[in-house]
């Protein structure tokens, strides 16, 4: 892979019923640069019938009957886009974009029901830090519970980061905004994807801000998190913040002015203390406790602290409470969206406590 090919992250939509779609597939299948090329339209139409017809599964002539005329206006070479990823040399035949939308979240109903997605697809989120946030960021892709989302973090993807980061060892030096921008384009290359690789700078969080209905705070710098708090409440941007130490979840209403207490997280940090922690150049004990409380913190949490530094290299996390905290905040994303019950509120979801609870 060459230089130019390595911060390749957008795939590329190719028409084929138009003569510039053609000319391109015949460029890139003589440049040699194609390594495999996957072509099962036959297998999504007939999928795509019995979505919108449950009735004839399983009764192939009223299946082909339904392709044929799904087909009759373009014919079957000219139907259909096909989906051009550089930085694998992939070509991928898939259905059009309504129609890939339509049976690609087909299983989603009616938990979310085809209106509902149509409102989801006209929302844009901002996901800061990508430790945490990869997570979260492919939960709303796989689901579809936006249609674009922005991407922000300045880091690359070291051994340790792959206890938590669904990736492979081939992504190792790559930077995380990089690896979650492709993974999130080969679920839907139409999902609109906008990327931020210095992540939010006091000089592009306005551009970031710009057109957000959400904001997921994963991000580990404390300046960032205030700044992003600050602006968020300007702008009326409603916060999550996953932190997966007890299954913590924030969901910060600053959509809803009226409904929350004075200041930022739920009334826990002042005016005054939130403009301090924007000047802070690390994290103080004051800060933790504002944002986290050490004191609610799990029983290994709170014995790592005074650990960190000197046995234990960083904080510690796991995949299950991780993958589990995107996937809650994802919903409680979906929620507001859908302007369902979601308050200005700190939930703890641990399946732990759950057990001890229940079986003491």
């Amino acid at each position: 892979m060459n230089e130019f090919t390595t911060l390749i992250w957008q795939p590329e939509v190719i028409e084929p019923d138009t003569a510039a779609g053609q000319a391109r597939l015949l460029a890139l299948r003589a440049s040699g640069t194609i390594h495999e090329e996957w072509d099962t339209l036959d297998a999504q139409l007939a999928e795509l019938a019995t979505v919108r017809n449950p009735q004839i599964k399983g009764n192939p002539k009223a299946i082909a009957e339904e392709v044929e005329r799904e087909l009759s206006e373009k014919g079957r070479d000219g139907y259909g886009v096909w989906i051009h990823y550089p930085w694998r040399g992939h070509l991928v035949r898939v259905l059009p974009k309504s129609a890939f939308i339509e049976v690609r979240t087909n299983r989603n109903n009616n938990r979310i029901t085809p209106i509902e997605r149509e409102l989801l697809s006209s929302k844009t989120v901002g996901v800061v830090g990508l430790s945490v946030g990869q997570s979260f960021a492919i939960s709303v892709a796989m689901e579809r519970g936006a249609g674009r989302i922005k991407i922000a973090d300045f880091d690359t993807l070291e051994l340790s980061n792959v206890n938590r980061i669904r990736t492979g060892l081939h992504q190792l030096g790559q930077p995380k905004w990089l690896i979650t921008a492709r993974e999130i384009a080969e679920i839907d290359p139409f999902i609109e994807l906008e990327v931020y690789p210095d992540g939010v700078t006091e000089d592009n969080i306005d551009a970031f801000l710009d057109g957000l209905d959400l904001i997921c705070d994963a991000c580990d710098d404390l300046a960032t998190k205030a700044a992003l708090r600050i602006n968020a409440r300007a702008r009326q941007i409603p916060v999550i913040m996953d932190t997966s130490d007890r299954g913590m979840l924030d969901v910060e209403r600053y959509d809803q002015p009226e409904r929350i207490k004075p200041g930022y997280l739920h009334g826990r940090i002042d005016e005054e203390s939130m403009d301090m922690f924007h000047a802070c150049e690390g994290w103080t004990t004051e800060a933790l406790h504002a944002f986290v409380d050490l004191d609610s913190v799990s029983e290994r949490g709170r014995k790592s602290i005074p650990l960190l530094g000197r046995e234990i290299l960083a904080w510690p996390q796991v995949y299950t409470e991780v993958a589990a905290g995107g996937a809650f905040a994802a919903q409680a994303a979906r929620r507001i969206f859908l302007d369902q019950f979601m308050p200005d509120i700190r939930l703890y979801i641990n399946l732990d406590e759950q057990f001890a609870e229940s079986f003491s």
